[in-house]
């Protein structure tokens, strides 16, 4: 499947909840060998990406407008991602939303399925409560595992992720391997 939608065959990566579309630009530009697809939900936010991609000519960026749990659970065939990052997901703070949160057991489950053995699953959060609720939910999918050594330093930083280091604040990253 994806074979066709790049037009040749390569290790594939996914950032869900793209933003801007900044850190999948970037590892596009950096990893010409890879190919990525940025999902994003929101109209302006995927058009401004895909425009990013043209202008660059970024042939192996590829821009889906749709929910990030829907393309993962609907759309991924067994096996065909590499990896799937999450950049500072909502973390729909109060209790009584935490089932809005995208990194839940089902999505765990669901990601398993779609990313190959040996892939990776990464999360970047500026939000602690929500980062440990994360490594909570994701030790309930045995697929998963952690990679307690991966920092995440060779990853892009986005405006976000400079705003908050200007500001002090904490961010927090995490990966699991699949095995």
């Amino acid at each position: 499947m994806w074979g066709e939608v790049f037009g040749r065959t390569a290790p594939l990566e996914v950032d869900l909840g793209a933003g801007d579309g900044v850190y999948a630009e970037a590892r596009a530009q950096r990893e010409p060998e890879r190919d990525f697809v940025a999902v994003e939900r929101l109209l302006g936010r995927a058009t401004k990406i895909a425009k990013k991609a043209v202008r660059n000519g970024l042939t192996n960026l590829r821009v889906l407008r749709l929910e990030s749990w829907y393309f993962i659970k609907n759309l991924c065939p067994p096996g065909s991602l590499d990896a799937i990052t999450l950049r500072y997901p909502d973390p729909w703070p109060k209790r009584r939303h935490h089932g809005n949160r995208i990194m839940r057991r089902e999505f765990a489950l669901d990601a398993a399925r779609a990313v190959r053995m040996g892939g990776m699953l990464k999360l970047t959060t500026d939000d602690r409560d929500y980062f440990e609720w994360a490594k909570k939910e994701l030790a309930e999918c045995a697929e998963w595992n952690p990679m307690e050594s991966w920092k995440g330093e060779s990853e892009p930083t986005s405006e976000f992720e400079e705003l908050f280091q200007k500001e002090g604040r904490e961010v927090y990253r995490m990966a699991w391997k699949k095995e």
